[in-house]
């Protein structure tokens, strides 16, 4: 009798998207104890049963590190061969996710799917089917951002579960020490249909009958639409291009949105690296806009654009729209030298940082969002974080500039985290 969870109930499972950087896709799954890195690349070639037939390939490799059980495992390459158990579960995941592809719409390309288990409790096939399809959705995503694909080849999703008979009991997502004892041990993969792709079932000690093999297959459909709801639920982020090439403001606006339901996707990611426009409006929102549409005009995602101004009371709101290019260059040194001289003889050190968001949503609507941060200015620079005029902006409530702060704590206060606040609430409210 289970102790931890009912009978139907799944181990806790979550994906972690992006886990290393280098592959197109890359996912962490976790599923109680058990760990897989998954990982998707997509290599222009096939094999050579398939040269000039203009279809793709895919392929995957499965491996259990030494550290993953309590017994160390020898490397495959130490036995100068790979084992049966090895062989048969990437077998097993490629099978499964070539069922979900459309083969000749990658051209002649070949996606690899490797399978890392870092910690093995149990199901170590099936998360590693459940983190590899996640992997390859990221890949494939990428790649139609990136243009190297004109159209998704994924026709479905793919999960799978195991089930089981333990002391007659009939269970759901087995743990290790559940399958080593199971008379009955089942692994089962479906499509989002809920079609059966492949069923690996075994009579351990006791046979079972057709009408239990229903049970069985009833018990997996509970856990494989659990699993498909946390895929999509991941899978769902709101792509949005940003529309700077400045690292510290995409790793700020990265930062703030991470706990939305959005994929920020850099004008790199998108082929426009060196595309700029020119910002010659005299309002930020002018700016923004600009700079949004502009890009809008060549990406099918949504354009997350933003301009940003420092205004001091003492200076006629200057500098304002022309924060950016102040000294004349867009240099952030010679722009607070600049600043703290117009202010040297000023009593009124007061001033706001104000942000405008524009965004353009994938049917072309526009969206305006606005965060100010007040505060004033300092007699010196202060913090090494010399991003703009932080390291002489001081918010109010505080003691210590913008450049002083941590940017967790920075984030909670400024003008930019503000905006963003509101296009948060903008996406809560229509998803």
């Amino acid at each position: 009798m289970r102790k931890d969870r009912r009978k139907d109930e799944m181990r806790y499972t979550e994906f972690v998207l992006d886990y290393t950087d280098i592959p197109d896709g890359s996912v962490l799954v976790k599923c109680g104890q058990t760990k897989v890195i998954c990982t998707a690349m997509i290599e222009e070639k096939v094999p050579f049963f398939l040269k000039g037939k203009n279809s793709g390939w895919l392929s995957c490799e499965y491996s259990m590190l030494p550290g993953a059980t309590p017994n160390r495992k020898v490397r495959d390459i130490s036995r100068g061969k790979i084992d049966g158990r090895t062989q048969e579960i990437q077998r097993l995941i490629g099978r499964a996710l070539r069922s979900c592809i459309d083969l000749n719409k990658l051209g002649e390309k070949t996606i690899w799917i490797d399978c890392d288990v870092i910690s093995a409790d149990g199901g170590t096939r099936t998360a590693s089917i459940n983190g590899a399809f996640m992997a390859l959705s990221l890949a494939i995503k990428n790649a139609l951002i990136e243009g190297s694909l004109k159209e998704n080849p994924i026709k479905n999703k793919v999960a799978a579960i195991s089930v089981g008979s333990v002391n007659g009991e009939k269970l759901l997502d087995l743990k290790y020490t559940e399958d080593s004892s199971a008379d009955v041990d089942m692994n089962i993969v479906m499509d989002d249909n809920l079609n059966i792709i492949e069923i690996q079932g075994t009579a351990e000690g006791e046979t079972f009958s057709r009408s239990e093999l229903n049970e069985f297959l009833d018990l997996a459909e509970i856990g494989i639409n659990e699993i498909f709801k946390l895929q999509e639920e991941k899978l769902s982020l709101k792509n949005i291009v940003l529309s700077t090439n400045n690292k510290n403001k995409v790793v700020e606006i990265e930062k703030i949105l991470e706990d939305s339901n959005v994929n920020i996707v850099s004008k790199k990611e998108i082929g426009l690296e060196d595309f700029d426009v020119e910002e010659n409006k005299n309002t930020l929102e002018g700016n923004a806009t600009l700079k949004a549409e502009a890009i809008k005009e060549k990406t099918k995602f949504g354009v997350l654009a933003d301009d940003t101004g420092l205004f001091v009371n003492a200076l006629n709101l200057e500098p304002g729209v022309h924060s950016a290019r102040y000294s004349g260059d867009h240099d952030d040194a010679k722009n607070r030298e600049k600043l703290l001289e117009n202010l040297k003889d000023k009593q009124d050190r007061s001033a706001y940082f104000k942000t405008v968001i524009v965004y353009i949503d994938e049917e072309n609507k526009k969206h305006v969002f606005e965060g100010i941060c007040e505060g004033t200015i300092s007699k010196e620079m202060k913090g090494s974080r010399d991003f703009g005029y932080d390291c002489i902006f001081i918010p109010d409530g505080y003691d210590k500039t913008f450049g002083e702060m941590d940017p967790k704590e920075k984030n909670k206060i400024s003008h930019r985290s503000r905006a963003l606040a509101k296009l948060q609430d903008f996406f809560k409210g229509n998803n």
